[in-house]
């Protein structure tokens, strides 16, 4: 087994020597690819390629690729081949004199054999169809145009193409770029000629054949005009007017969004499996061309990819967001032409909700670039996260800035590869906006960021009001520390005004002053869900008497004359000012925001879960006693809310109902029972006032009973610092002088020790 393994071993580091060596000191400039026999009973294909290359040093031998086909013979034009031969998906081919650099010439490639494919990709036998798809969910590297001709089958080494595919007369051929011209060989078989004139991948070109009919129309674009052409069986033919309704209004948008369409034509072509942005040859699988729009998305996504992946390509599959990320929002994003904004909203948000939660996950902290192999097609990690992360980067700039600057990025690079960093340094000059920490945050590091704002005051001047903000941003999974954070922030005024402002900070936190022309009575961040920001969001307007839910919030009106606005965010961190109370520990992995603004009159109930699943930081055993914490805003300190217990609730899942749902934030705590040594503790009635706050000199606290206890300051360090008892009153009056400026915490006890109220002291 030792000499086995260690034959395996050498194996490996072969393949792998090889495979950096693969199209080294070469440049292909064209591709000829005839594929003269197509044997669909056996499987088997039959081709011959002409490969024209340019040598960019000295180079005595030419390594390609080629998986599963064996080659027969290879000769060469402007050269002498002295040998060949295959190292499992490598083809050596051995010159007798070596080339010099800027030397041309022409390899010819005989080869055939039964064709490779896996799960997804490679060359597919449908029936009486075939037709390849370029690249492979399981192979690594992914790229398969070597399943079906020998190339340099990466992603930086572009070439044209002429396509020549001879198949039987009741059949056709179809194939990326333009149509040349038919060939009848007078044998019953037919060659079809097509030329891609433009520089692509090797895994953009493509080849389907079957009995198909064509359904044709042309778009006239803003330069040219374009032809469209969709080939489906003949059964389904018939159906794709119907999918395709949208298609001009798709291409028109992106073209204004993106530039110019950089291709021949809008083509598609109908395959088993898809779909896949071939070039002018996009694979769609039956059910888009259903005569619905059920597969629309589909249809905008893969063309989207003409300029993101196809005329500007990642230059390594670690980056594959610059293709897929963008696509995928590209293909939502046109629904704001064809649907109208609301609906793009709408969808858009859905997709950060999602993706902000599956960010929370620690299995899931994985930088956006640089992805490893087996995650480059992962529909998280890269299509849904690149697309939050790419409406976040157009929230960051601005739609019009960003449309700009991604339209000169595609003229800088058409026809070539980028990085994400040529990406981020192309945006910061087209559009002025220096990029460098968005990329740092959202692109370079794990995880993603939390963004956070709150009021911390708010001052009438002159029939004006100052409102001061605290900002804050934290990063789930990853210790960067962001830098030209830009956040959004709306305020709600008290006739249902509301204000946006864009807010600019680096840093972990800071603070801004704003004006406004009226009061706030509320602020949601990021109103309309649009950015990566570590928290999950939720907008309802209740107009009815009804109950809507969200993750572990409820709310419930009832008794309406009007409608209620509730505005939910859920933050994925624990909250930024723990009192640091002995025996009482907050949530470390979320609070809530809650916004309510009523129209009329109405009876507004929230609800809150809690269980071990969601809280299991700080909800662990029986000696955990939950409870639900909550504070108006930043200048007020968290303490107990009055709240009713669900029936059926347990130390372990249960839920809290707050009558009367206030605007605030919201938060999980839970006290040590053991440490207090109590059975059981609730205390949502007991709230405690103290009164001036900030307060010198002396400090008043009241309470709402005539009560036996003790009061306790206990320092941000926490040890206790003085100690008062009390005896049946409902408040008392503590002398403060001698402690220092700072922030504590004043803890009330009952008679048996038990602890029923804690509030926040600032001693100026």
């Amino acid at each position: 087994m030792k000499k086995l393994s260690l034959l395996f071993s050498f194996s490996l580091l072969l393949s792998s020597l090889i495979a950096q060596t693969a199209g080294e000191s070469i440049d292909v400039t064209h591709y000829a690819i005839h594929v003269n026999e197509l044997n669909f009973a056996d499987h088997t294909l039959q081709g011959e390629t002409f490969v024209d290359f340019t040598a960019t040093s000295e180079v005595s031998q030419i390594v390609l690729e080629l998986k599963y086909l064996e080659v027969s013979s290879v000769t060469a034009t402007n050269a002498s081949v002295s040998g060949f031969s295959q190292e499992g998906d490598f083809l050596i081919v051995d010159l007798v004199s070596p080339l010099f650099n800027g030397n041309s010439a022409t390899l010819d490639i005989i080869y055939g054999g039964n064709t490779f494919n896996e799960t997804w990709g490679g060359v597919e036998w449908w029936g009486d169809y075939v037709y390849n798809l370029g690249v492979g969910f399981d192979s690594q590297p992914h790229n398969l145009g070597k399943a079906w001709f020998p190339c340099v089958d990466n992603f930086t080494d572009k070439a044209t193409y002429d396509v020549f595919v001879t198949t039987t007369n009741d059949r056709k051929a179809i194939c990326g770029g333009n149509f040349v011209e038919t060939i009848d060989n007078g044998n019953g078989t037919t060659t079809w000629h097509w030329n891609t004139p433009q520089e692509i991948a090797t895994y953009h070109i493509s080849f389907a054949v079957g009995d198909y009919e064509v359904w044709e129309d042309v778009y006239h674009g803003i330069e040219r005009d374009i032809p469209i052409t969709v080939y489906a069986k003949p059964g389904q033919i018939n159906n794709v007017p119907a999918s395709m309704v949208h298609l001009k209004q798709i291409a028109a948008f992106f073209e204004e969004s993106l530039g110019a369409y950089p291709f021949n034509r809008i083509g598609y072509v109908v395959t088993g499996k898809g779909c896949m942005e071939h070039t002018d040859n996009i694979a769609i699988v039956p059910s888009v061309v259903d005569g619905t729009l059920g597969g629309e998305e589909y249809i905008a996504h893969e063309l989207s990819h003409m300029w993101s992946g196809n005329l500007v390509t990642c230059a390594e599959a670690g980056d594959m967001w610059l293709n897929e990320g963008f696509a995928q929002f590209w293909g939502a994003f046109y629904e704001s032409a064809v649907y109208g904004e609301d609906h793009f909203q709408n969808t858009i948000s859905n997709k950060v909700n999602s993706i902000n939660s599956w960010c929370n996950s620690p299995t899931n902290w994985i930088p956006l670039n640089n992805m490893p192999l087996d995650m480059t097609y992962n529909t998280n990690a890269i299509y849904e996260r690149g697309a939050v992360i790419v409406n976040t980067m157009m929230n960051y700039m601005g739609r019009e800035n960003f449309l700009s600057a991604m339209r000169e990025y595609f003229q800088q690079y058409a026809y070539q590869t980028a990085t994400s960093q040529i990406l981020c340094d192309a945006l910061t000059e087209h559009s002025g906006i220096d990029m460098q920490g968005f990329f740092d945050s959202y692109v370079y590091a794990s995880g993603m960021p939390h963004l956070y704002a709150v009021m911390e005051s708010v001052t009438e001047t002159g029939g004006q009001f100052e409102v001061t903000l605290k900002l804050s941003y934290q990063h789930i999974g990853d210790s960067h520390i962001g830098q030209n954070n830009v956040y959004e922030v709306t305020f709600i005024g008290p006739e249902f005004q509301l204000v946006t402002e864009k807010l600019n900070w680096d840093g972990l936190h800071d603070s801004v002053m704003l004006t406004l022309d009226f009061e706030p009575v509320g602020l949601v961040n990021d109103l309309n869900n649009n950015w990566l920001d570590g928290r999950t969001q939720k907008n309802f307007m209740l107009k009815t008497s009804s109950q809507q839910s969200f993750g572990a919030f409820k709310v419930e009106a009832s008794s309406l004359t009007d409608s209620v606005f509730v505005a939910v965010e859920n933050h994925l961190v624990g909250p930024y000012d723990d009192p640091l109370v002995p025996y009482l520990h907050l949530s470390t992995k979320h609070f809530w925001t809650i916004n309510r603004y009523d129209f009329g009159e109405a009876e507004v109930k929230g609800s809150f879960d809690f269980s071990t699943s969601t809280d299991g930081d700080i909800v662990q055993s029986a000696s955990d006693s939950a409870t639900l914490l909550y504070r108006r805003n930043a200048s007020e300190s968290w303490h107990e809310i009055a709240y009713t217990l669900f029936a059926g609730s347990t130390w372990n899942h249960g839920r809290f109902i707050v009558d009367n749902l206030p605007s605030g934030e919201y938060t999980i705590a839970v006290w040590d029972k053991e440490a207090l040594a109590e059975e059981e503790y609730y205390a949502p009635n007991r709230r405690m006032q103290v009164f001036p706050n900030p307060a010198e000199g002396q400090v008043r606290l009241s309470w709402d009973e005539i009560a036996d206890g003790e009061i306790r300051i206990i320092g941000i360090d926490g040890k206790e610092l003085k100690r008062i008892v009390y005896s049946q009153t409902e408040g008392v009056e503590i002398a403060i002088e001698g402690l220092p400026k700072g922030c504590y915490t004043i803890m009330r006890l009952g008679k048996g020790g038990e602890v029923l109220a804690t509030e926040k002291l600032i001693i100026k």
